[in-house]
């Protein structure tokens, strides 16, 4: 083999190594997290030394649009952009009432009985779905179903 093709090859697997990278990195970003503790600051820049734009809440849901370090850049359902700490996120499923309030009934279809309301912003845990409906929990414990288009989150 020619010193060419030794030059060539590198090019190539340096190529496609940057692609592999590229590709974990898209892979990451515009996924989902879900807030893990009961409250948690939202910042303006990737680290404490930023000051706070606002707080988030157990199981809300954030759209990963960016990383830092152990900073994640995200959006949430409001279009509102912050830094938060990984550590303080999971990937479990999450979503947030997106509508002015939601009825969560019982079961899965409006002919299940409404267990209780939820107001725009409330947020929960994702357990499962049926169709176009989604078993979720709240963090205080409270659970039913609710219709997938009144949330956003989750992938």
């Amino acid at each position: 083999m020619g010193v060419k093709d030794w030059g060539f090859r590198r090019v190539l697997l340096l190529a496609v190594g940057i692609f592999a990278l590229v590709g974990l990195a898209a892979a990451h970003s515009n996924a989902f997290v879900r807030v893990k503790v009961e409250t948690a600051n939202v910042r303006e820049g990737p680290g404490t030394r930023f000051d706070r734009s606002w707080q988030a809440y157990e199981n809300y849901p954030l759209k990963v649009v960016g990383r830092r370090g152990d900073w994640l850049k995200t959006v949430d359902f409001e279009g509102y952009e912050g830094w938060i700490h990984a550590p303080l996120t999971d990937r479990q499923p999450a979503v947030v009432v997106k509508n002015e309030w939601a009825n969560i009934r019982s079961g899965p279809g409006t002919k299940h009985p409404v267990a209780f309301t939820a107001e725009r912003g409330v947020a929960f845990l994702l357990l499962g779905t049926r169709g176009s409906w989604l078993k979720v929990e709240h963090a205080d414990g409270d659970d039913g179903w609710i219709h997938k288009s009144l949330v956003w989150g989750a992938d």
